[in-house]
């Protein structure tokens, strides 16, 4: 009896402390609707904080959603199924690990995706695929940790990217991205690598950037030589936690590999893609730019038969209301006395 009793009150104190602790999260409880507003000339939804598990109904016509800091954890493709407008999806801070292969498939106009500090596994391909992606953020994450070798890329990489970030993913070996030609900033900072391949920066032929920080911690100094010269000599700017140890004699010192022509061979591709890419867009502004004139020409022209077809119509109406309301004159009064009086 005494157990039964003492069970009953532990209960029954537990239940009540986690009465307390629901009643004091509620005092300090965000609030859990989405606010709106605008930010450089685009409509945004703020839903960052709200400690949400799953995204509410918006408004239409959002360009910009900021979701992060809540309890996210899967992107299915119904998730932001009637947001395909947004341009700036921020959804760092959350617990997703998983996406979805065709979550994303349909937000042609995503320009920038945040997805730091989550716990996503695996990336769909899909995302590579975005015609309109520029940046994206994948820091924090443990995509990479798997073996690299498990990890299937499909390139080309179809995504302009020009900032992507894979820092603090615990990465080893870098992943194999192919050709990258847009891409200006690079972030593989706080990672555990194990090389520094020049290969892997040679398909990245307008790169101005690299993070290096406390990246390089477990190479040696005369495994980054050839890399560091491929930094300079293009002219890439790479950051790290401390330079002290490339201006020691022992760096000097390093053999330089000798270069196959491999890595040129590499850069000078990916500036013919570049190029490439650069033609095709410039091709498109001027039908763009040809089309929108002859279209304004048109309407233009339109609108002018269409003024003149009603001044036409007006005149006539005009004309026709001056005869109809029209006095006659002494010729015609003459004239239609002497026809009555041969009448007659």
């Amino acid at each position: 009896i005494f157990e039964k009793l003492f069970v009953a009150a532990l209960l029954c104190v537990c239940s009540t402390q986690g009465k307390e602790m629901t009643e004091i999260e509620a005092l300090g409880a965000q609030p859990t609707h989405c606010t709106y507003e605008y930010a450089f000339e685009m409509y945004g939804a703020h839903c960052a904080g709200r400690r949400l598990s799953k995204v509410p109904k918006l408004r239409g016509g959002i360009e910009i959603l900021d979701f992060s800091d809540n309890k996210l954890q899967e992107i299915t493709a119904d998730t932001l199924s009637g947001y395909t407008s947004i341009k700036f999806l921020y959804l760092a801070d959350n617990h997703i690990y998983l996406i979805e292969e065709d979550a994303l498939t349909s937000f042609t106009d995503l320009q920038t995706l945040d997805l730091t500090n989550n716990v996503i596994l695996e990336l769909p391909n899909s995302i590579f695929s975005l015609p309109s992606l520029r940046k994206l953020y994948l820091r924090g994450n443990p995509i990479f940790y798997k073996n690299m070798n498990a990890l299937t890329i499909v390139k080309p990489i179809k995504a302009p990217l020009e900032l992507l970030d894979i820092s603090d993913c615990k990465i080893r070996e870098l992943p194999d991205w192919g050709y990258l030609p847009q891409l200006q900033t690079y972030n593989i900072s706080h990672n555990p690598l194990a090389s520094l391949n020049t290969h892997h920066f040679a398909s990245m032929c307008n790169l101005n950037k690299v993070d290096l920080t406390e990246s390089l911690n477990s190479l040696k100094l005369c495994g980054i030589r050839s890399t560091i010269l491929w930094f300079q000599q293009k002219r890439i700017f790479f950051q790290l936690e401390d330079y002290s140890k490339l201006n020691t004699r022992e760096f000097e010192n390093c053999p330089v590999p000798k270069d196959d022509g491999s890595h040129n061979a590499t850069y000078h591709q990916c500036k013919a893609e570049y190029l490439q890419v650069q033609s095709i867009r410039t091709s498109r502004r001027t039908w763009l730019t040809i089309g929108g004139g002859l279209a304004g020409f048109l309407v233009g022209f339109i609108l002018l038969l269409y003024v003149m077809h009603r001044h036409n119509v007006r005149q006539t109406k005009t004309t026709a209301e001056k005869i109809k309301h029209a006095t006659p004159a002494d010729a015609d009064r003459n004239a239609s006395a002497v026809l009555l009086s041969d009448v007659a």
